[in-house]
């Protein structure tokens, strides 16, 4: 947001300047930021690398500065605000109940009797959505993004949608190892447990807030884009 209202707000003939090099920065800050969420073991850090690859959507966005993708920048903006904060609330729920986040120490969470089944619904959906699944908020805001930076930055924007492939990979690890397979009865520490509490549903009531909304704005984007479209076209240097 500062890029978009410092950066290009108040420079706008500098900041086409070093476009191009900003362009290049995405692509690194994308593949960057996905191989390196595949790596990680903590569900945390998993999280949070994911979240350094899809800021480079919107840094590729704002490079090409045209209206149309100032608004997918500003509308990824809204998108990766929901998803990441479904993403880290549920991640917060496994650790609470199960006293762990490492990849290698949890297996079997959909597990209807002894797990956390609408933990693990709910964290399918919002690596559906982060993965830029149509129906979601996600595919909206990277799909004007594509398409409106493809005609300024054709070969960045190609390797920026590469990201979008290694979003489901990462993703994907992490509900294999996480929630699916057998329910092991060993987790982190000396305890054996056989079974987690439930997640309240007080506890779980924001997730399934934020989730309602990921799909919402994902059926129907313009209750949001109508809010940006003016401010957006203003800024806008094109």
């Amino acid at each position: 947001y500062g890029l978009l209202r410092f950066g290009l707000g108040l420079l706008p003939d500098t900041w086409q300047a070093i476009a191009p090099y900003l362009a290049v920065w995405a692509v690194v800050s994308v593949i960057y930021g996905c191989l390196t969420a595949i790596n990680q073991t903590d569900m945390k850090k998993m999280v949070a690398y994911s979240s350094v690859g899809h800021m480079g959507y919107i840094l590729l966005a704002l490079a090409a500065a045209t209206p149309l993708s100032l608004l997918g920048a500003t509308f990824q903006m809204v998108s990766h605000g929901l998803i990441s904060a479904l993403l880290f609330i549920l991640v917060g729920i496994v650790y609470k109940k199960t006293g762990t986040r490492n990849l290698n120490s949890l297996n079997g969470l959909f597990n209807p009797e002894r797990g956390l089944p609408v933990t693990g619904s709910l964290m399918i959906l919002a690596a559906m959505a982060s993965a830029g699944t149509p129906g979601m908020v996600g595919f909206i805001a990277e799909f004007v993004i594509f398409r409106s930076s493809f005609a300024v930055f054709p070969v960045q924007t190609l390797l920026c949608m590469i990201g979008t492939g290694l979003t489901a990979v990462y993703f994907l690890i992490m509900l294999d190892r996480v929630f699916f397979g057998r329910l092991a009865v060993e987790k982190a520490g000396s305890q054996p447990i056989s079974t987690f509490p439930f997640a309240k549903w007080q506890e779980k009531f924001p997730a399934i807030a934020l989730a309602l909304i990921i799909v919402f704005l994902g059926l129907l984007p313009n209750f949001a884009t109508k809010i940006m479209e003016s401010s957006v076209a203003a800024i806008a240097p094109i």
